[in-house]
């Protein structure tokens, strides 16, 4: 190891990367925001007294708190490390992505809230426990309705992260090598 690269407690080398830190908790929030959208809509389809959706609801509950403990990690880990040199980015594109990145940390915890609110003010927790036969009829409340509307901004938030990260490495290069662990230069 270089004495450039062992003076970095980030672990960034020329800081033209994340630390390794800040891309795995990226990488492991993205598997679980994905297993929970997928959890979401694939125990919504299942009959009200299915063991699938006993199992997919409990996954969906536990996963959903694991993601906002490690989105507050990931803040935290923000905050505190050391960011890559900005990306050459026009004026508007650079806006856009402060814009998403903001709005994506702003949605996850609005679903983290949502969630718990619906969990707290509906007979959500007896049903995890195994105490109701069926799932509990949760569509009529707000924080319900809310929870499902920040699942679609929160698709949205990302196909425009995305999409910004592809047009950038189409223009000019180097946005995936900064959260790509095994892309070098």
């Amino acid at each position: 190891m270089t004495s450039a690269a062992a003076s970095d407690s980030s672990g960034d080398e020329a800081n033209d990367r994340w630390g390794k830190w800040n891309v795995a908790l990226h990488w492991i929030s993205a598997a679980l925001i994905v297993g929970l959208i997928t959890a979401g809509f694939v125990m919504a389809d299942q009959a009200p007294d299915s063991d699938l959706r006993l199992l997919l609801s409990r996954l969906h509950t536990g996963s959903g708190l694991t993601l906002m403990v490690l989105t507050v990690i990931r803040l935290v880990t923000r905050l505190r490390s050391r960011p890559p040199e900005p990306l050459a980015l026009a004026p508007l594109h650079r806006r856009g992505v402060a814009f998403v990145h903001g709005a994506l940390y702003v949605v996850l915890f609005g679903l983290g809230a949502s969630g718990a609110v619906t969990g707290a003010t509906s007979a959500w927790p007896d049903y995890l426990r195994g105490s109701l036969e069926r799932v509990p009829e949760l569509e009529q409340l707000a924080s319900r309705q809310v929870h499902e509307a920040l699942v679609f901004t929160l698709g949205t938030l990302i196909v425009l992260h995305i999409g910004g990260v592809m047009v950038h490495e189409l223009r000019v290069g180097g946005a995936l090598r900064r959260m790509l662990p095994w892309l070098r230069a």
